[in-house]
């Protein structure tokens, strides 16, 4: 993934989310370092193109993952529930995943632990 259109092109490939590491988005922005302005401006890149990223603030080491989405896919509107903590959420959640056999609360639990880190 060179540019941002591949970037783009990989997120909705893999079914609107993406692990990538930090140096595959600092290499796109055409940076050499990922300072601040850097991590801001690949931040404003992305929701221009209609993806968000996990963790919300971007990491600074070029080894890190992160993980892309494409806002407004079904997988989007998980990953920004999950991510904004509050009644309205917390009953969205229940709602959709509260009755079923799969154990999505411990899954749940697991992304929350990840997004923590």
């Amino acid at each position: 993934m060179k540019d941002w259109e591949s970037i783009k092109t990989a997120v909705e490939t893999a079914g609107d989310v993406l692990s990538t590491s930090m140096a595959t988005l600092r290499n796109a922005h055409g940076a050499a370092k990922l300072g601040v302005n850097v991590r801001t401006e690949i931040t404003a890149k992305l929701a221009g193109m209609g993806l968000g990223h996990v963790p919300k603030e971007l990491p600074t080491y070029q080894e890190e993952l992160v993980r892309l989405y494409k806002r407004g896919t079904a997988i989007g509107d998980l990953i920004e529930t999950l991510l904004s903590p509050g009644e309205k959420n917390d009953k969205k959640l229940v709602e959709q995943l509260g009755e079923s056999d799969v154990k999505y609360a411990e899954i749940i639990e697991q992304i929350r632990n990840l997004v923590s880190e």
